[in-house]
């Protein structure tokens, strides 16, 4: 097999030549919708974790323009270059390759279907799992955060562009924000410009758990 999408090899295309030019053609549009969705699965993944095509080319051996093309859905990426594309997004194959629920008006996500991801390199401690990371046309950013603990190191503050809300599922933390601080405990939320400098961290002996919202104002 050429690629983890299903060319036909050379047997099996002879056995189905006599199949309507139809029935063909509903089967390259099946594939080319994989690799499609393939693509933008990849991109979202690769966006979310701030990666950019030079450096997850590199984890996974590829070509830049080679990459760019599979997330365009230009070109069908062997099962062995889907497997380095899932180790350099430090995800499964089967994450990666999962269903896109691309356009449907409701999407379910599993609590053991949420995707583990990292947002930039200066936060470290801080654990995040996206929600319905895969469908590529979302005006708003959902995921589960888990900030570190308290401790010695003082922990970067942070800007972006929207509008946050953070609701308090377990646990207890601390959100900073420049010239004031709130404690939020299981049951509480605050909503905030996300253009104020923030930062986060769990209080007690546990990692507290809060849903994140994050706008994306270019979808208003």
């Amino acid at each position: 097999m050429d690629n983890a999408f299903g060319r036909q090899a050379p047997a099996r295309a002879a056995k189905s030549a006599g199949a309507s030019q139809s029935g063909a053609g509903a089967g390259a549009g099946a594939v080319d919708s994989v690799v499609e969705s393939l693509g933008a699965r990849l991109m979202a993944l690769r966006t979310l974790n701030g990666l950019s095509l030079e450096e997850v080319a590199r984890r996974a051996e590829i070509t830049k323009s080679y990459l760019s093309k599979v997330e365009r859905g230009l070109s069908a990426p062997s099962l062995a270059t889907v497997l380095k594309l899932a180790r350099a997004l430090g995800l499964s194959s089967g994450q990666l390759l999962g269903e896109v629920p691309r356009d449907d008006d409701v999407v379910v996500v599993k609590a053991a279907d949420r995707v583990p991801f990292s947002r930039t390199k200066g936060r470290a401690g801080y654990l995040y799992e996206a929600i319905a990371a895969h469908r590529p046309t979302k005006a708003m950013m959902p995921f589960i955060m888990r900030p570190p603990l308290r401790s010695g190191t003082r922990l970067e503050m942070v800007t972006h562009a929207g509008e946050e809300l953070i609701f308090v599922v377990s646990g207890e933390m601390e959100v900073v924000f420049a010239g004031r601080s709130v404690v939020l405990q299981a049951g509480d939320s605050v909503y905030f410009n996300a253009s104020v400098p923030h930062r986060s961290r769990s209080l007690g002996k546990k990692l507290a758990e809060a849903l994140v919202v994050v706008s994306d104002p270019a979808r208003r």
